[in-house]
Formats: C-alpha cells, sequence, structure tokens
C-alpha cells in the first residue's frame, strides 16, 4: 500500500479516470468520492467528510484519495491515516 501522498493522489486520480469518472460525473456531480486506492472501491456521499468517513469505516487504515465529481482539479484531497493521529492532509490541484 502507498505510503507517500503524492503516489495516494496519483494513484487515486488513475483509478476515478478509468473506473468511475464517466459514469459518476453523470450521475453524481457536485458530490464526493472517496477512492481507496489498494481495493479500488469508490464511496460516494454529499460533503467530503462523508464521503471519507463512510471509506475509513468499510476499509479502516485504508488509503484514500478525494475528488469532488464534477470539478477535477478545483478540489482534490489525499488521505492517509499513518503517522499522526488526525491524519494526514494534503491538498492539491
Amino acid at each position: 500500500m502507498p505510503s507517500d501522498p503524492k503516489v495516494v493522489a496519483e494513484r487515486g486520480l488513475q483509478i476515478y479516470a478509468a473506473k468511475y469518472q464517466r459514469d459518476l460525473e453523470v450521475r453524481c456531480p457536485g458530490q464526493y468520492v472517496a477512492i481507496d486506492v489498494e481495493s479500488e472501491e469508490a464511496f460516494i456521499r454529499s460533503t467530503p467528510e462523508d464521503a471519507l468517513q463512510e471509506a475509513q469505516t468499510k476499509r479502516p487504515g485504508g488509503m484514500f484519495h478525494l475528488v469532488k465529481i464534477g470539478s477535477p482539479g478545483v478540489f482534490r484531497v489525499a488521505f492517509s491515516l499513518s503517522g499522526a493521529p488526525d491524519g494526514d492532509w494534503i491538498f492539491g490541484r
């Protein structure tokens, strides 16, 4: 499992583009998807907090990449639970 936030973000974007982007941008624009970069499972909710909470509940200890559906480049977050009690947030464009 990758631990470098940049690798998590890159992997998350690859998974999103390959498996989810086309469908989700039609069905769920404006919502958020947390993608587990290991299992490639997607967790879709109306807020970023809810998407990450759902992902963490179903995949404790997972590494997630968060995307606002339909807004690539506007809001992307890689999230890691390793190394800090509350997790590490890496914001990017």
